[in-house]
């Protein structure tokens, strides 16, 4: 049964000791027996792990103490040309980088009872048309037989000690240099697919399961390699969709570094490697079926709004700040007075959906942390401030709807190319699914206004940047159209001077130039709130959801 350190409880966040009391009650961890669970892992440089470094990795407060070595996992791997090897099983630990691995074995033994050993071999740059390719062209490096002498060797060593074992699944992240080849990347689901094949048929593993996880559309790929992504997108889908033991990891709503000059990095860094790992474990676990989701917090049918009342009704919408991204809830009992926000508040109505659709809500429930990436977007600042000022007989209802890893094309009313990544469709579908659940309990809801923060992502690229004005304006029209309310307040939060995006006063100008001439649309600043190294930070969340209340009522 797992232990809680009742020293830590108090600063617990609500979502983590549910977690935990939920495990416990359910009797997790799980499948305890001596049979050795063992996983491949294998791709390219985000499965290396480049940029990502173990000296960070205690700056993020969910992953604290992650960089320790793991002395009951098994890890054997090569990385890079074979310089950096192993030479058969080690205990877990960082290397010269770290990738998923780290913090799958955590989250596994969170919920297994069963030993578990890593298998590692990835290489940056490479392609599944030539490196990975099982019938090795000459150009390739022949990744491929040089991976399988390594789980034959690492399995055997398993045999000889007599330790019994099972092939439980590859995690696979690669794709990036076969989309960036217009020659290579309508191959991707044939490579692929003759690569999972051929693994099987060489292990004798008929039934071994692949857990493929997307490349960042949150990364550099994402912009201004956007069709050529939505090329492999689609291989990659065609791949699964033939396949029912293969299982696709999502990762675009994941942190993703960014470079000193405000351009998306190739690579998740630190803190996206250690939610990768997360992702993947969640895969797997989720196959087990096990309850690693904590019970949600629910009003039980009892809103706290009277009977056929007025219910005023905040949406917030856009990308990374606005998530929360770099926002931790477990930091927020270090500032006087907001341990009350690491609480659910029962007097606010919330529905979200994050990342895209990643997680979600399913019904209304209490305004509280929900992400379980541990973060927050403003949403509980600004919430708790409406509430505070908003008379009782009034009731209070947030919608959260962002996708961090989302762009500009992505939000447009008329679509893109892309059209998996079209959010607009499914933005205001779940606007208008919660006004009208409001009306059909027979309250009276009533929109009063869009919070959005300019997009990150956008600001960087030039293309996007140039855009931003003309863009919002067709989305505010058109949100406007949609949900039947023509004056609709639209709030902007301006992007912080101190973030590390380009064109941050063109695009602030633009969007000035734009509430000018619409008397509906107001322009917070944010010069004066806090602001770290790429996004606003714990404290700066808090304040950029306090500042979004006082634009609101200044607004009115």
């Amino acid at each position: 049964m797992p232990h809680i350190a009742t020293a830590s409880l108090r600063r617990t966040p609500p979502l983590r000791l549910i977690l935990a009391i939920f495990a416990m009650l359910a009797g997790a961890p799980a499948l305890a027996d001596d049979v050795v669970r063992v996983f491949l892992f294998a791709g390219q440089s985000n499965m290396v792990g480049s940029d990502a470094h173990a000296d960070r990795i205690d700056e993020f407060p969910p992953f604290q103490g992650a960089g320790a070595r793991q002395a009951d996992v098994r890890f054997t791997y090569i990385l890079g040309n074979g310089d950096e090897t192993s030479r058969g099983w080690t205990d877990l630990g960082p290397q010269s980088a770290f990738g998923p691995e780290l913090t799958f074995a955590r989250r596994y033994k969170q919920h297994v009872h069963a030993p578990l050993a890593i298998i590692k071999s990835a290489v940056g740059g490479t392609t599944v048309a030539f490196d990975w390719n099982p019938d090795a062209p000459e150009k390739g490096q022949k990744l491929y037989p040089r991976t399988l002498k390594l789980v034959r060797e690492s399995l055997q060593q398993l045999e000889e000690q007599g330790i019994p074992y099972r092939l439980e699944g590859v995690c696979w992240h690669q794709g990036e240099n076969d989309m960036l080849d217009r020659n290579l990347y309508k191959q991707y689901a044939a490579g692929l697919t003759k690569l999972i094949h051929k693994l099987r048929v060489d292990l004798n593993a008929p039934e071994l399961k692949w857990y493929i996880a997307a490349v960042s559309e949150k990364g550099i790929w994402g912009m201004d390699h956007r069709p050529n992504l939505g090329i492999l997108f689609g291989q990659q889908q065609e791949v699964l969709k033939a396949d029912p033991l293969l299982r696709w990891v999502p990762t675009s709503h994941l942190a993703f570094e960014v470079m000193s000059s405000g351009q998306p990095h190739y690579h998740y860094g630190t803190q996206g490697q250690l939610q990768m790992g997360e992702a993947f474990a969640d895969a797997y676990l989720r196959d087990l079926k096990l309850p690693i989701d904590p019970p949600a917090v629910t009003f039980d049918g009892k809103f706290p709004v009277k009977p056929k009342g007025r219910v005023r009704m905040f949406a917030l919408a856009g990308q990374r700040n606005m998530e929360g991204e770099d926002a931790f809830v477990s930091e927020l009992g270090e500032f006087a007075g907001k341990e009350r926000l690491m609480e659910f508040n029962k007097l606010v109505l919330f529905r979200y959906s994050l990342g895209g659709g990643v997680q979600g809500s399913t019904d209304w429930q209490p305004l509280g942390p929900v992400s379980r990436l541990g973060n927050f977007g403003p949403e509980l600042s600004l919430g708790s401030q409406l509430r505070e000022a908003i008379p009782a007989d009034d009731g209070v209802a947030v919608i959260k709807f962002t996708h961090s890893g989302a762009q500009g094309p992505d939000w447009w009313p008329q679509g893109s190319p892309e059209t998996h990544r079209n959010l607009y469709p499914r933005f205001i579908r779940f606007l208008q699914a919660a006004e009208h659940d409001l009306r059909q309990q027979g309250f009276e809801p009533h929109w009063e206004g869009v919070f959005w923060h300019t997009g990150e992502n956008d600001t960087w690229f030039g293309p996007y940047a140039n855009n931003q004005a003309p863009w919002m304006k067709q989305l505010i029209e058109k949100t406007r159209e949609d949900l039947k309310s023509p004056e609709l307040r639209w709030l902007i939060s301006e992007q912080h001077p101190n973030s590390p995006w380009k064109n941050n006063d063109k695009v602030n100008s633009s969007l000035a130039e734009l509430a000018v001439a619409d008397g509906h649309i107001t322009i917070i600043p944010t010069a004066q709130l806090p602001h770290g190294r790429h996004h606003f930070g714990t404290r700066g969340t808090v304040l950029l959801g306090e500042e979004m209340a006082n634009s609101y009522w200044k607004a009115r």
